[in-house]
């Protein structure tokens, strides 16, 4: 039987008011107001005793002027990564199209993939009382997900799907695909499989997929070797960094597995500035199936992500939670593709 994610419902938030910062910190609202907007008029110590109810009380202000709070904004807040890589882009693009005929507009936030920053953008987003929140992956701060729980916001997570999710999921398995690429790469014959992947902290994307790997490893009776893996920004140079390294390092290394066509693109630069031929010499596999893997010579093998799919179904399923359903699959698994081209 599929799980179903509890629906939190709009028309029963319970938000902290003024006043009750007010209570908490022994003044009058309006001089807990002027406390908040940094008003000469208070004394530095009721200030402090006012901003210290605040963070109890983890107290939003509302930032969309007479706004009220059983009244839709008609806005979606969403969160990526980062805005320089187009595999986030193509998501937002596809939830714009589905939201911005039914009447919503999109906030966009990049944390850089940084949680703290992702909480902060939340903050931001809940006092503009946004109507629902479109997350990337599942790993956010505690504060994050008590403001979300408080306010009662519909939240839904992308790029990832996971049973440990307080929220609806809309993606693909991170851990099957990293999983299926190995083993692929294993029944292609090569011995030596080096892995770049993603930062690990608190990028449960990452995380995963650096899983799929060492359990394919194991699962074909090859133990995991830290010497052939690297973590790597998502970025040409980082790639091409983390690339250099495992020549420099990994003696023997016959094919390389990158987590993102970004950094495999480093890497295959690295590779031509030491007149190492791909995939004669080297083997080497991506995984989000960018534009330029499949026009590039040699094409790169890739694993290819539903992005634009994942977009659409993550603003159908906002818009059904917007308007109260609740009856909606909490893991919405839109699977993936082994891509195998010239790289492979």
């Amino acid at each position: 039987m599929e799980s179903e994610a509890i629906v939190p419902s709009q028309s029963n938030y319970k938000l902290v008011t003024i006043r009750d910062v007010a209570r908490l910190a022994g003044v009058s609202p309006i001089t807990a107001s002027r406390a908040l907007n940094k008003s000469h008029l208070v004394k530095p110590e009721t200030r402090k005793k006012v901003e210290a109810a605040a963070a109890e009380l983890k107290f939003i202000g509302n930032s969309a002027a007479g706004s009220l709070s059983n009244k839709r904004s008609n806005m979606v807040g969403i969160v990526v990564p980062t805005l320089s890589n187009s595999i986030f882009a193509d998501t937002i693009q596809s939830i714009t199209s589905r939201l911005m005929p039914e009447g919503f507009q999109v906030l966009i936030g990049s944390n850089e993939y940084c949680l703290q920053r992702e909480e902060d953008i939340i903050r931001t987003f809940i006092s503009h009382r946004a109507d629902a929140l479109i997350l990337t992956g599942h790993t956010h701060t505690k504060v994050a997900e008590e403001l979300i729980g408080q306010y009662q916001i519909p939240t839904v997570e992308i790029w990832n799907i996971s049973e440990h999710s307080k929220h609806i999921c809309v993606g693909m398995s991170n851990y099957q695909a990293a999983f299926e690429m190995t083993s692929f790469l294993i029944s292609r014959g090569y011995k030596k499989i080096g892995y770049i992947g993603g930062i690990l902290k608190n990028n449960d994307r990452s995380q995963d997929r650096m899983r799929g790997y060492r359990e394919a490893l194991e699962k074909h009776g090859r133990p995991f070797d830290p010497n052939l893996a690297r973590e790597s920004r998502y970025e040409f140079g980082s790639g091409a960094a983390a690339m250099q390294s495992l020549l420099t390092k990994s003696h023997g290394i016959d094919c390389v597995f990158a987590s993102s066509d970004i950094i495999a693109f480093g890497a295959l630069m690295e590779c031509h500035r030491n007149d190492i031929k791909i995939p004669q010499n080297i083997a080497l596999a991506g995984f989000d199936n960018t534009a330029i893997g499949a026009i590039y010579k040699p094409a790169l093998t890739t694993i290819s992500v539903p992005r634009q799919r994942i977009g659409l179904k993550a603003a159908e399923i906002t818009l059904q939670l917007i308007n109260g359903e609740d009856d909606i699959q909490k893991l919405n698994d839109l699977g993936f593709d082994l891509k195998v081209r010239d790289t492979t």
